[in-house]
């Protein structure tokens, strides 16, 4: 296997977006755009998976790629111009995000949600519960999960579909897994701290209950990182995760209120790398894993 020409197990980090191979990759993926200033966390997951599977040889006809909770992201669409064959899967048309990237309508008609032409025989798409996926042992030479893993419910959860994950990968073949990563966690904001809080207020306050549950199940810490991803999955993890932050990171947080508000420091959406909830501080990682054999 080809050498990673870049660090890939890292945290989001705005000087990312000066990178000239990044910022070219995405203006491929979103040619709308101007990556430069439109630096955003998901599309910077979107050129990690692209830029691996290019250092990796692996875009090619040749190549079997798996999406969990793949939704009907837009990169679906480029691997399937790049790759042999594409499968996405997720709980399409159920769950919190049915109204949003995992329609229904994806199961019958994908190329209704395609954002530009695509090779519509290489993808295709199947309802398919995470921590059960109804593949044979070894079945594909990638699988990738952008954004996905942190919202199947909490520690458990989390580590079956890791583990699944790892079964139907074939030995040699690579899985790359983008989650949310708490930067910073307040103790408030952790699982049992915040089942307390829902016992004590008997239901009170449940906007704000509801915020801090979503950070005590959401966001990985870097142990919940290596047990709950890493080591269930039962792959090698390919580089030494970083989970340091430049300064420059910091300086637009965008803070998330109940309501679904977004209120970044400077008052303008980018750069958006950076979001606060509750008392907590999250961001992106990237997990680059390896089957061995």
């Amino acid at each position: 296997m080809p050498d990673l020409t870049r660090h890939y197990a890292k945290v989001c980090d705005l000087p990312d977006f000066g990178d000239t191979r990044l910022l070219n990759v995405l203006r491929d993926i979103l040619p709308e755009r101007d990556p430069r200033t439109h630096a955003e966390r998901k599309v910077w997951e979107f050129a990690q998976l692209a830029m691996f599977l290019s250092d990796l040889g692996l875009l090619d006809d040749r190549s079997r790629v798996l999406g969990v909770g793949a939704g009907d992201e837009r990169i679906l669409f480029w691997l399937a111009n790049h790759m042999g064959e594409v499968v996405a899967t997720d709980i399409y048309g159920e769950g919190l995000f049915a109204g949003r990237e995992a329609g229904g309508s994806m199961l019958t008609d994908p190329a209704a949600r395609a954002p530009f032409p695509y090779r519509e025989e290489r993808l295709s798409a199947r309802w398919m519960d995470a921590r059960r996926l109804s593949f044979p042992d070894a079945s594909f030479d990638v699988v990738y999960s952008l954004s996905s893993l942190e919202h199947f419910g909490g520690g458990p959860s989390i580590a079956r579909a890791a583990a699944e994950i790892g079964r139907v990968l074939r030995p040699g073949g690579v899985a790359l897994l983008c989650v949310d990563h708490a930067v910073r966690l307040h103790p408030l904001n952790r699982a049992g701290v915040d089942l307390a809080a829902r016992v004590a207020s008997r239901g009170r306050h449940r906007r704000e209950a509801s915020l801090r549950r979503r950070v005590a199940v959401e966001a990985l810490t870097a142990g919940e990182l290596q047990r709950n991803v890493v080591a269930a999955s039962g792959l090698e993890l390919m580089q030494p995760l970083d989970l340091t932050l430049s300064p420059s990171s910091w300086e637009n947080v965008c803070r998330l209120y109940p309501d679904g508000r977004q209120e970044p420091a400077s008052g303008e959406f980018f750069p958006h790398v950076l979001v606060r909830i509750d008392r907590s501080v999250l961001t992106s990682v990237c997990v680059p894993l390896r089957k061995s054999g």
